[in-house]
């Protein structure tokens, strides 16, 4: 470019960068990152107060985002803008799946601390024998075999509602023996 040409303004690099990247630009892509991913790693440390790992994970994540479903602009504004929501989101999902796997690792850990009861392999099989054959063939595929309830209702042709519902049953009929 010429020192006499017109530099380029923000918002007409937000709109030809975002149309490029939506071409299947990386170089495009590239410039976007190279321009705003530092203030977007600030804003997403001092919004959730995390450390700087966390924030580019957050930043890399929005950044597949980017890259697989580019936003149309004609504004800068509205690039960063687009760019913040979309990493706080990416932020406010890892939050809430760490602290479900908290929560599901606390109530393991608490399980482990019970007297005996279905971890114990002895009362285990003692209560299985009073299950019929098709209980725990469908106990033995989920929970031994790790099957999903999709793939069990699909090699028994059954729904999956059908059993998903069954396997409460018996799960919940197991818990109601052992408890007495």
């Amino acid at each position: 470019m010429s020192a006499d040409a017109p530099s380029e303004s923000d918002d007409e690099w937000a709109a030809r960068v975002t149309r490029a990247v939506r071409s299947g630009s990386r170089e495009a892509l590239a410039e976007i990152y190279d321009r705003c991913a530092e203030g977007i790693v600030r804003f997403v440390r001092g919004t959730t107060q995390r450390d700087e790992s966390f924030a580019l994970d957050c930043l890399q994540e929005m950044f597949m985002r980017l890259a697989a479903n580019p936003p149309i602009v004609d504004a800068h504004a509205a690039l960063l803008a687009w760019m913040r929501v979309t990493a706080l989101n990416v932020a406010r999902n890892t939050v809430v799946a760490e602290q479900r796997r908290k929560r599901r690792e606390g109530a393991t850990s608490a399980r482990s601390r019970e007297p005996a009861g279905l971890d114990d392999a002895e009362t285990l099989g003692r209560i299985l024998t009073r299950l019929d054959e098709d209980q725990r063939a469908l106990i033995r595929l989920r929970h031994v075999e790790g099957m999903r309830i999709k793939a069990i209702a699909s090699a028994l042709g059954a729904t999956p509602n059908a059993i998903e519902s069954a396997l409460r049953r018996i799960v919940a009929r197991l818990r109601t023996e052992e408890s007495r």
